[in-house]
């Protein structure tokens, strides 16, 4: 058995889920049953380059900048097997020489699995609740936006990347995505679809708030926690015209964005510099998850001046009528313990807990 490091740190508190009512809580047995059975395993891991590798009862993915753990609620191991298929984990990522994220579940059946993990090296993340909601209730709110934006889907790479500077200017940290949102846009268009807030280029300039409003929901941790801004009528004045089924062009703006007023080149003069993409105001994407009655709502953020407008909101709306047109039940959601609130007003279900444990190589 391992013995668990003295330093080892300990995990950060779940959220607290408040009491459901008994038909809430007969409704979300049932959804978890669901999301047990059709959202553990493979179909967890998007990127088309991934490898598949099986031990035991988990399943793991290779192949990728990042590798993935998961399994079912019961491992059906305990004690000294149990450390031992974790170890088996750690030293194949270790031969690989990458990090990766093992993915547990508070209603999982192994409760000293989370200790075990961080005996092992793995590190806590910060914990999110897993939120459910039925796709025909969602699809019924109204997407609307402040006057002067325009919802659209991503149809470029170019799009991607400015996503990632509105993330970076969000986070304050780079945290790139764009070239593996594109690999799956180019190779599985159906699978993906990823929205954009910004400027309305045919509509009078949009007006920021005189003062901004703090939503923490706004910017929940990692782009796997998708949050949501409650708004109302007043703040929103028009009901959003999207485009959200515009293709995604896998070879349309490919190369660095040049600014088109840019002065002509002329002989022994620099080419114009490439200028950055444009950045929206906020964005967010949604997952079909084949063979499932889900879809995942994910990436959701917000440029701090627009938190508090109802850009979010109007994504939520927007990406479950795309559901609903598919004939998707339900939508899951990763969340933060700051969005929490705010996805159960807009009717999502908590069904769980999950917190990601990592495990890094050492260094050198």
């Amino acid at each position: 058995m391992v013995t668990p490091m003295s330093n080892a740190p300990t995990p950060h508190p779940a959220p607290s889920p408040a009491e459901p009512s008994p038909s809430d809580e007969e409704l979300r047995r049932t959804l978890l049953a669901a999301y047990d059975a059709q959202l553990r395993g493979e179909n967890e891991f998007a990127d088309p380059r991934a490898r598949v590798e099986h031990d035991g009862p988990l399943v793991r993915f290779t192949g990728v900048e990042t590798g993935y753990i998961t399994g079912p609620r019961d491992l059906g191991v305990e004690g000294d097997a149990l450390d031992a298929l974790i170890a088996r984990q750690r030293d194949r990522y270790a031969e690989l020489g990458i990090e990766t994220e093992w993915k547990t579940r508070g209603h999982d059946a192994q409760k000293d699995l989370p200790e075990r993990l961080r005996a092992a090296g793995f590190v806590p993340e910060e914990p999110e609740t897993v939120f459910v909601g039925r796709t025909e209730d969602l699809a019924r709110l109204e997407p609307r936006l402040p006057d002067g934006l325009r919802m659209r889907s991503a149809t470029s790479l170019t799009d991607l990347r400015g996503i990632d500077a509105m993330n970076e200017q969000v986070w304050g940290e780079s945290r790139p995505r764009a070239d593996e949102l594109h690999r799956i846009l180019t190779t599985s268009p159906e699978n993906m679809t990823v929205l954009l807030v910004e400027p309305d280029p045919e509509a009078a300039p949009a007006t920021t708030p005189r003062t901004t409003r703090s939503y923490a929901a706004d910017a929940a941790p990692r782009d796997a926690a998708p949050h949501a801004v409650a708004q109302d009528a007043a703040s929103a004045p028009h009901v959003a015209q999207n485009s959200a089924s515009a293709p995604y062009d896998a070879k349309r703006d490919a190369r660095p964005h040049v600014a088109q007023d840019a002065a002509p080149a002329t002989p022994g003069s620099a080419s114009p510099a490439p200028t950055p993409p444009p950045t929206p105001l906020h964005a967010s994407r949604i997952e079909f998850v084949p063979g499932t009655d889900f879809a995942g709502l994910w990436g959701g953020s917000t440029l701090a001046a627009w938190r508090g407008r109802g850009l979010y909101r109007a994504t939520v709306a927007t990406r479950a009528r795309i559901a609903a047109a598919r004939g998707v039940r339900y939508l899951q959601v990763d969340a933060s313990a700051d969005s929490a609130p705010i996805l159960r007003r807009l009717g999502f279900l908590e069904l769980t807990t999950t917190t990601p444990y990592i495990w890094t190589p050492p260094a050198g």
